[in-house]
């Protein structure tokens, strides 16, 4: 008798979670329906998004960002959230990325997260000069984060100068680094030699700004040394291999707060681990 009351039991409990799963799955197809339904406005669609990205749901949001684009291809903000979620999820969307932030740049002229978001982009291309344009042009529209980005502080009066105009070499004026080094590698030498020269002839009074950067192996406070002693390297060289004067060079170190590609792939992080040069003049 206990045997076949306990088989009743289990019998009517298993039952019972059937009937519950079922439910839950009813439930769940009739939200996701009700949600799909439910948004018929650009502006339902951009919301969509936005709380799928808080989900942690990239690709879905993505899906909801192009839907308000289809329905207002003026839609800036979707364009911007659409390009910066594409190329967090994939560095290989950069293409995609590229157009959705010039989209944006398209519609609104001053928008200087638009800017700083291309930069980015174009710097994991390589394309130095587009993305050292780009964080300039960020950076005279207040954006703090792209003037850090150029290696500037805070202050009025100064005018950029495009290096890259003074070089032979189609790099730009970026020295990059082997992991867990400081030492620069032979070939950057004619490039800091290009540098100086210029700074010597054609730059006489521009200085120059040396920011650091790392990867992201290892601690933060580790790293930020790491890219302070890449600066101190690079501003070396400058003084002794090409007698510029202490006082027109200057250094930052960003550790890795400004990485310019993923530090999820080894192309990405030997990206991140360099100095990049800025020339300015203060008038």
């Amino acid at each position: 008798m206990e045997g076949g009351f306990f088989t009743n039991q289990i019998i009517k409990t298993g039952c019972v979670m059937k009937k519950i799963l079922f439910c839950s799955v009813l439930i769940f197809v009739f939200v996701i329906f009700w949600q799909s339904a439910g948004a018929t406005t650009a502006e339902e669609w951009f919301k969509r998004g936005t709380d799928l990205e808080k989900q942690n749901d990239p690709i879905g949001a993505i899906a909801a960002y192009k839907k308000a684009i289809d329905l207002n291809s003026k839609y800036a903000q979707a364009y911007f959230r659409k390009g910066k979620v594409s190329f967090s999820l994939k560095p290989g969307n950069c293409v995609e990325a590229m157009e959705d932030f010039s989209a944006v740049i398209k519609l609104d002229s001053k928008n200087a997260d638009a800017y700083y978001e291309r930069g980015l982009v174009n710097a994991f291309m390589i394309n130095n000069e587009q993305a050292r344009s780009d964080m300039e042009i960020a950076a005279g529209l207040g954006h703090k984060v792209a003037r850090k980005w150029l290696g500037l502080k805070e202050k009025g009066g100064i005018k950029y100068i495009h290096l890259d105009n003074y070089l032979s070499s189609k790099n730009g004026p970026v020295v990059h680094f082997d992991l867990d080094s400081a030492d620069i590698n032979p070939p950057y030498c004619s490039l800091l030699d290009e540098i100086g020269t210029a700074l010597k002839g054609s730059l006489p009074k521009a200085m120059i700004i040396l920011a650091g950067h790392a990867d992201s192996t290892g601690t933060e406070k580790y790293n930020h040394n790491l890219s302070l002693k890449r600066a101190k390297a690079v501003r070396k060289y400058l003084l002794e291999r090409q007698g510029i004067a202490p006082e027109r060079v200057t250094m930052e170190a960003y550790g890795e707060s400004e990485p310019v590609a993923s530090n999820n792939s080894e192309k990405g992080r030997a990206l991140n681990r360099r100095v990049d040069m800025v020339g300015v003049r203060v008038e």
